[in-house]
């Protein structure tokens, strides 16, 4: 292996040559039986200011918010853990080879290289030097990139599209980029000017980021966009998204419903706190498992006898955590265990049996990672659950974070 790395690696300049032994060694430690796009297009992604982050955030219509990249950096994460060992004893000292598809996007990324430069398509083929800015546009044309992309809502062909009008527009003087904390150069020696950030549109559907008002002022207007989502038709389910506050705002929000200091449609509802019952169903073995579907009957019955006294049901759902944490575990899971599938699909058909726009809602918080987990693990929740995200602002959001 060694040897017909060394002959690919001249092909390299010392950037991407430095990408692909990263590549490498992170395809060993996994103990993975090949090294792929997925493992490439990881390495570089892990600079902060690296070169395929920096041409993400440029391309997306709507969001560089940290959260987005985030999002793109977890779904790279997941597809790798998802990749079968090799088996081996060895495999974690070993140097697992450069698959077909990667070595397929090496000769792209030559042959694009041998093109865009008219005095290099006389010389030898080893003398051709990729550069780091076709090797990342040859790995986005893998379908396993372009699909993990998808997953985070970015798009291959923009990236790439924006990566080439970059190339096309840069000066012709370069300057050498900075090596990244990693130890090797993923800084593009042609920078991509960054722009505002700006928040991930799915998380901002209903919610804007408020600057310098007043923490009073940012709270009740946070309040009173939860009040608006609830007497919704749709979309209505609201998940308190944010590291630091959602949990005031959810307790500030319940103290209104209960001062019915709230619209005609929710002045006499009813909140249920059901995160226990359903974190405990998530993490049911055997037999029990089985008694996922008659639990949450249990629980429709139950709604049904506070409707007859109330004008509808708020279901507390607490923090989303048990639906992306391994059964009985503190952790976060890589797979999604069966009984929680099972509490997803049996909550699904408990708010559809009370159909659209009825008087049965939702309410939960998840710190920003959970509901990215959320999103990967569970696809179809947001609809099946018919859920709006809302972003919550920290009360002393760093400077220049939402900027």
């Amino acid at each position: 292996m060694r040897a017909g790395l060394s002959t690919i690696l001249q092909t390299l300049t010392p950037e991407a040559a430095s990408v692909l032994n990263h590549s490498i060694a992170d395809a060993g430690r996994r103990g993975h039986s090949q090294t792929t796009p997925l493992h490439v297009a990881a390495t570089l992604l892990s600079s902060p200011a690296g070169f395929l982050k920096q041409a993400c955030i440029r391309s997306h219509p709507n969001s560089s918010h940290p959260l987005q990249c985030r999002a793109l950096e977890l779904c790279f994460t997941v597809a790798l853990d998802r990749l079968p060992a090799s088996g081996s004893a060895l495999s974690h000292v070993a140097e697992p080879p450069i698959s077909n598809a990667l070595m397929a996007a090496l000769k792209r990324a030559q042959a694009h290289q041998r093109r865009g430069c008219p005095e290099q398509q006389q010389q030898p083929l080893l003398a051709v030097k990729v550069e780091l800015e076709q090797l990342v546009i040859s790995i986005l044309d893998d379908p396993s990139v372009s699909r993990v992309m998808r997953e985070a809502s970015f798009s291959s062909p923009a990236v790439k599209a924006t990566i080439e009008q970059t190339l096309a527009n840069s000066p012709s003087n370069s300057q050498p980029a900075a090596p990244s904390p990693a130890g090797f150069s993923l800084g593009s020696h042609r920078p991509i000017p960054m722009r505002n950030s700006y928040l991930n549109p799915r998380l901002q559907a209903s919610a804007s980021i408020v600057g310098d008002r007043p923490v009073g002022g940012q709270r009740a207007e946070e309040v009173k966009k939860l009040v608006d989502i609830l007497q919704r038709a749709k979309k209505r389910n609201p998940v308190l998204v944010g590291d630091h506050e959602p949990e005031a705002v959810m307790k500030e929000l319940l103290l209104k419903i209960e001062r019915k200091e709230v619209g005609e449609v929710l002045k006499e509802v009813q909140v249920i706190s059901v995160e226990k019952e359903l974190s405990s169903m998530c993490a049911a073995k055997g037999e029990e498992r089985g008694r996922i579907g008659p639990k949450i009957k249990e629980l429709g019955a139950l709604i049904e006898s506070k409707m007859s006294s109330h004008g509808g049901v708020i279901l507390n759902l607490g923090d989303l955590r048990w639906l992306v944490e391994q059964a009985g575990g503190g952790s976060f899971g890589v797979s999604v265990s069966g009984p929680v599938q099972d509490v997803v699909s049996e909550m699904a058909k408990l708010l559809g049996s009370h159909g659209e726009g009825g008087k049965v809602w939702l309410m939960a918080t998840a710190t920003c990672e959970t509901y990215i987990r959320c999103r990967v693990y569970h696809p179809t929740v947001e609809n099946e659950w018919d859920l709006q995200a809302v972003p919550i602002a920290a009360r002393s959001p760093h400077p220049g974070l939402f900027q």
